[in-house]
């Protein structure tokens, strides 16, 4: 089973492996005052693009994005915040946020194409796992993500069940694409 590229970036204070590229920094500096979560999401997507690109293509290793810790950090402490979560949950919390988007961007066509499905989604997806707005429309797709996720890690056993899971999740998003 493939890792979401998320899985992939380092937590702050880590450097990448020597077989772990670092990644690529976004084209420019995230605004200052904007919500820690999407600049986080974008500098991720942004990374996960690049690590692609570069793991199909070769050349020079991408770069970790500058301030890689602090967008890490913000983002965290936003999610203690907004969810009420301890330290160690939000982290969770936000590192299974920027999977699922970052799993999205690459298994849905929809969702690299369509700039306002692509930022609806990102939305939602925070609204969902922030706790802001657990009734978003993407509901289903949100909840089919947190049962794939509940089995991880992979249980060979129950290697039909994940990808049953992953198939029902990818089709709620779908559903939910359809309809806007």
């Amino acid at each position: 089973m493939e890792s979401d590229h998320a899985d992939r970036v380092p937590p702050p204070g880590e450097q990448p492996s020597q077989d772990q590229p670092a990644i690529d920094p976004p084209s420019a500096d995230p605004p200052v005052s904007r919500e820690p979560h999407l600049t986080l999401v974008d500098a991720v997507l942004a990374s996960a693009r690049s690590y692609d690109v570069w793991t199909s293509t070769g050349g020079p290793r991408p770069q970790l994005p500058r301030g890689w810790e602090t967008l890490w950090r913000d983002a965290v402490r936003r999610q203690t915040d907004l969810a009420g979560e301890p330290e160690e949950e939000a982290r969770r919390s936000v590192q299974a946020m920027l999977d699922q988007l970052t799993r999205l961007d690459r298994e849905a066509e929809w969702f690299r194409t369509d700039q306002i499905l692509r930022r609806l989604a990102i939305s939602e997806t925070l609204l969902h796992g922030t706790g802001l707005g657990p009734a978003v429309p993407s509901r289903p797709a949100q909840l089919a993500w947190e049962r794939q996720r509940g089995l991880r890690p992979v249980d060979y056993a129950k290697i039909q069940a994940i990808a049953a899971a992953q198939d029902a999740w990818l089709a709620a998003w779908n559903d939910w694409a359809t309809t806007r």
